[in-house]
Formats: C-alpha cells, sequence, structure tokens
C-alpha cells in the first residue's frame, strides 16, 4: 500500500460502531443548516466571549471572493447578481486579517459564482493558509484541475456542487479523480441537487464515485426554491434498490421552514459577499418573501472593513422577521441562550 493509499485508508468514515471508535455522525460533521449546532458548544472561544463578554465572534466566515461563473443553473441562488463583481485582492487581504483579529478560525469560499475563476484564487488560499485559518471550498468542480496543487492540498475539505442537470461523464470523471488522487489528506465531498425528476442513473455515478474515491459524504438535496420538490425517502427506496451502498449519503430534508425572529448567527458566521459587505446569513438570497437571488440590502450589516463595530453589536439580536424562511433557527435558539444569564446551571 502506499503512503496515499494509507492516508486515504485512514480517511474512511465508519458506519457501525466498532469497538473503542466513536462512531462519527455525518450529518452533524458536515452539514450545518437545520442541525442542532454540537459543534458551537465545543468550541471553547465561542463559549468564552459568549459567557464572558456577552458577544460573539466570527468564527467560521462565508467569503464570496467572485461572482463570475462558468454555469448558468437553473436553481442558482445567484442567478441575479452582477455576475462581474469580484473583489479586490488587496482589499480581501485587509478583511482576512481584520477577521483574523476578531477570531476566525475558518472559512468557506464559495459563490456568488464560481471561486476558481477569481484571478487571484490560489493567492487567496495561501494567504488564509499562512494566516492559519482552515479553508473549505465549494466549487462545481469544473476548474479543480486547472488550480495548482499545492492549492488544493491546503484545504481542509472541498464540496463540489453537481446537478440533475449535469452529466457525470467520463472526461469529467478522469480530471476530477487526477486532483482528488493528487490531495489525498482533503476531505471530499459532493452536495447534488436533484431535480423534481430525480435522474437516479447520475445520482449512482455520483455515489459510486464518492465510494470509490473515500468522500466523506453525499449530500442530496432538493432545490432551495421548491423546498419540497423531492421525497428524499422515496429517492432512497430507489437508490437501495440499484444495491448501492448508500451509508455515506446525507438525504437533506428541505421544508416550509419558519419565519425568522431573533438572529445571531450573521455574527457567528458572517457571509462577506464579492461586493466586501456582510450579510446575515449564507441563505439570504432566498430568506425573504420574494427571493432576492442576489445578496439583498435588507439583510446587510455593513462594510468588511467594519466587521469591528458589527461583532461589536453581537450582544444583540439582528432583526430577522423580514425572513420568510430561516435555515438556521436552531443556532439562533441556541446563541441567544449562550448571551443571557442562567440561574441553576447545575440542574441540567
Amino acid at each position: 500500500m502506499t503512503a496515499a493509499e494509507a492516508k486515504k485508508q485512514s480517511k474512511v468514515i465508519p458506519n457501525k460502531r466498532m469497538t473503542g471508535v466513536k462512531e462519527i455522525d455525518i450529518k452533524t460533521s458536515f452539514t450545518a443548516a437545520d442541525s442542532i449546532p454540537i459543534k458551537v458548544l465545543l468550541d471553547k472561544d465561542v463559549i468564552h466571549h459568549a459567557f464572558t463578554q456577552s458577544r460573539l465572534i466570527p468564527v467560521h466566515i462565508q467569503f464570496l471572493p467572485t461572482n463570475k461563473c462558468n454555469l448558468n443553473c437553473k436553481f442558482c441562488s445567484c442567478s441575479e447578481r452582477d455576475k462581474a463583481q469580484e473583489i479586490d485582492f488587496g482589499l480581501a487581504k485587509k478583511i482576512i486579517n481584520l477577521c483574523k483579529q476578531l477570531g476566525t478560525k475558518s472559512v468557506t469560499i464559495t459563490g456568488g459564482g464560481e471561486p476558481l475563476l477569481y484571478k487571484q484564487f490560489n493567492e487567496l488560499i495561501e494567504y488564509f493558509w499562512v494566516k492559519r485559518i482552515k479553508i473549505g471550498l465549494v466549487s462545481n468542480g469544473l476548474l479543480l484541475h486547472c488550480a495548482v496543487p499545492e492549492t488544493i492540498n491546503k484545504l481542509t475539505w472541498c464540496r463540489i456542487s453537481n446537478s440533475d442537470e449535469r452529466s457525470f461523464n467520463d472526461v469529467y470523471k478522469k480530471k476530477l479523480s487526477n486532483v482528488v488522487n493528487a490531495a489525498p489528506d482533503v476531505d471530499w465531498a459532493f452536495s447534488h441537487v436533484v431535480s423534481t425528476a430525480p435522474n437516479i442513473d447520475e445520482i449512482i455515478k455520483v455515489i459510486d464515485f464518492a465510494n470509490e474515491h473515500h468522500f466523506t459524504h453525499v449530500r442530496l438535496v432538493s432545490d432551495l426554491f421548491q423546498p419540497e420538490s423531492v421525497d428524499m425517502q422515496r429517492l432512497k427506496t430507489k437508490i437501495l434498490q440499484k444495491g448501492l451502498d448508500d451509508s455515506k449519503v446525507i438525504y437533506q430534508e428541505r421544508k416550509a421552514y419558519a419565519r425568522g425572529g431573533d438572529c445571531y448567527i450573521g455574527y457567528l458566521k458572517p457571509l462577506i459577499g464579492a461586493d466586501a459587505k456582510v450579510y446575515a446569513c449564507c441563505g439570504v438570497q432566498y430568506a425573504l418573501e420574494r427571493p432576492s437571488k442576489n445578496l439583498p440590502e435588507e439583510l446587510c450589516l455593513g462594510e468588511a472593513l467594519d466587521m469591528e463595530n458589527i461583532i461589536a453589536r453581537s450582544s444583540e439580536p439582528l432583526n430577522g422577521t423580514i425572513c420568510s424562511k430561516c435555515y438556521y433557527m436552531n443556532y439562533n435558539i441556541l446563541l441567544k441562550g449562550l448571551l443571557k444569564e442562567v440561574e441553576h446551571k447545575e440542574f441540567v
């Protein structure tokens, strides 16, 4: 066994409890929206600031370097954005420095558009790396083979967006396989948008590839603008009927989420757009009664360079009542509780 194969084998996530080995909760580990935010309780710095200073820190930022994209997906939540817009790299570095000072530990580089179309993509990854900020990347995967291999190896994880609209053909599979094999320490995953008429054959190709290349998971999710359009249990039955190992598949149900209320998620994991402004969360494009398919001014918290003043207000909630649907309600409930005084703490 080669060193690369050994590393990959060590990354296989057990799906059954084994003696002396904790079972990994895949959904809690790799999804956030509509999840119980256990990770917040495990972060001592978040807890410390909440208890001692009644404030939150931007421990995880969402960073959109560019709105340029090489696809035009029907379900795109950013389809009405300014597609030419991207953040100046000099300004990006200033924002990163500020976030680091405020306690940022990790970043998800996403879109907007396709992050690999950002002119200084390699330099951006390097700058986060130098600042010791862990890096996650969301990409449609089509340009991953164009990136500098050393850049890809600096990622903690990479989630490849896929959908029933696209063909998981042999040419793409070969290019993607080469990238994945050259970066065995990266946690690879797929997020696949399922259409109202699921393409089972393409979904199976994606799951097979993920199993073969030791991906952490495959998330199957419906179009966010048609959240209840896919019966995930029925889809699961069809996949199992094909004799496929679906132990790494997350069938992420979507539902008619409740209207927002007191909002704190924007302080913990703010979104920084290609316009260098801060927004309340990564779901603002479809949060309003009429989805904006852009980053709406109503949910803008201010300029990214003013992040320190934005975070200083974190003891008070943002007004989330304008959101017709909230995907982070569990986070907001927990964060609100952490910022309030509680008596009889021992009586858990």
